[in-house]
């Protein structure tokens, strides 16, 4: 069914979003969504101005239009980070990434990077065996009208509860680290390192080609005004200068491809990066749940252990509790079977949450390395469509600067000096 194209505020209902399975995908098998961000459009003026832009999917069974706004973007990005903790998340374009464009952020440069960016965030999702079937994508692409009231309230629990698990933990490590996780945070951090050297580096090859972009069309004025001054010589350096323009062109369209392509590539893998790490640190953040909850249950055996020999509480507190007990004429062996007591039945619960906490680690963790697999893949299959891309860009800049020089052979032959 095709759907409106009319822009309608976004209100998200996540009511029904479930927690993602963890099983095994192809990650190399196509996406049964086509996704195409298309048409953006300016609403209103001034600072209250925004834009849409065209979503289009095709399904097997049906093609849906709808317009989104760059802030529905972000909540989709912001939903698939709540819903589906155990995903490596596509990075979202930054909405104030000055590499975007050099001035208005409604010209038309500006727009066809940011929608560029946007059709790219939405096919990393579309690909991506578990995302793909997510009701926050469906809902995104389907639904002109959603709710966001729901999101935004549960957000703010989750980001308080996170901040407090955050600095509990903030001085807590892995006991026992996992060699392979180790392995991938080594490798992804180097793979970043080489991402932003790689982005430097060419960015002041840009700058050059920029600069011979201004030369060159620089050059070419300069050839006529003294052509108008060599009467003998006005035609051919007339001639020269006057396509000098066109080969500085060439460097122009050449390194504005490389930014819109390779290096928006570039910076896109470098947030990627950051996704990988944020779900390493949440492998061991449940590695770390077990590990403790594992020391609480052998605290609490050790405790029982010396009720049982000592008959006293352990402890500081226990000693305290004992002197109490004893003042008020408590019996000795009752105290002590109830210890006894409310240690077994804590050891009886510990026990069982330690089994669970292990369950939940290691399902965590496979899904962790299964999440990289597709990462891998992922960053494989892309950079060699962008390597592909920038080689075919480096074969066009040059077939045409071979072309030109070879048009303006002749001109230069004309020039006869008596």
């Amino acid at each position: 069914m095709e759907q409106s194209n009319v822009y309608e505020p976004v209100v998200w209902d996540n009511g029904s979003e479930s927690a993602p399975p963890m099983t095994s995908f192809d990650p190399l098998k196509r996406s049964d969504i086509e996704i195409t961000v298309s048409d953006p459009q300016k609403h209103g003026d001034g600072g209250t101005g925004f834009v849409t832009y065209l979503v289009t999917s095709k399904y097997q069974n049906g093609l849906y239009n709808v317009r989104r706004r760059f802030q529905d973007f972000v909540q989709l990005f912001q939903m698939l980070l709540e819903t589906q903790p155990s995903c490596i998340i596509p990075p979202m374009p930054d909405k104030h990434r000055m590499e975007y464009f050099t001035g208005d952020r409604f010209s038309i440069e500006f727009l066809e990077k940011r929608r560029q960016s946007l059709q790219s965030f939405l096919h990393r999702i579309a690909r991506h065996p578990v995302l793909q079937h997510c009701d926050a994508l469906t809902q995104f692409l389907q639904i002109e009208q959603i709710s966001s009231a729901q999101l935004f309230s549960k957000r703010e629990s989750k980001v308080l509860e996170n901040l407090s698990e955050a600095l509990i933990n903030a001085f807590v490590k892995v006991k026992r680290p996992d060699e392979r996780f180790i392995e991938v945070k080594e490798s992804v951090t180097k793979f970043e390192q080489n991402l932003l050297n790689i982005e430097k580096l060419h960015t002041k090859l840009l700058k050059i080609e920029n600069d011979l972009f201004t030369d060159f069309s620089d050059l070419g004025g300069s050839l006529v005004s003294f052509g108008m001054m060599e009467t003998q010589i006005t035609e051919p350096l007339n001639a020269f200068g006057t396509r000098l323009p066109n080969y500085a062109q060439y460097f122009k369209d050449k390194s504005e491809t490389e930014d819109m392509d390779y290096i928006s590539n570039l910076r896109e893998y470098t947030q990627y990066c950051l996704s990988v790490k944020d779900l390493l640190k949440l492998r061991d953040q449940k590695q770390m749940d077990h590990e403790e909850l594992q020391s609480w249950l052998q605290n609490h055996h050790s405790d029982r252990e010396r009720t049982l020999s000592t008959g006293k509480s352990p402890g500081f507190a226990g000693f305290i509790k004992d002197k109490i007990n004893d003042f008020k004429g408590v019996d000795p062996e009752k105290a002590r079977q109830d210890r006894l007591g409310k240690l077994e039945n804590k050891i009886e619960e510990l026990q069982a949450a330690v089994e669970q906490s292990q369950t939940t680690s290691k399902a965590f963790s496979d899904q962790t390395l299964l999440e990289v697999q597709y990462f891998n893949e992922f960053k494989h299959q892309d950079f060699k469509s962008s390597l592909r891309d920038f080689a075919d860009t480096q074969l066009e800049f040059h077939q045409q600067g071979l072309k030109f020089w070879d048009n303006v052979g002749p001109i230069l032959d004309m020039i006869r000096l008596e």
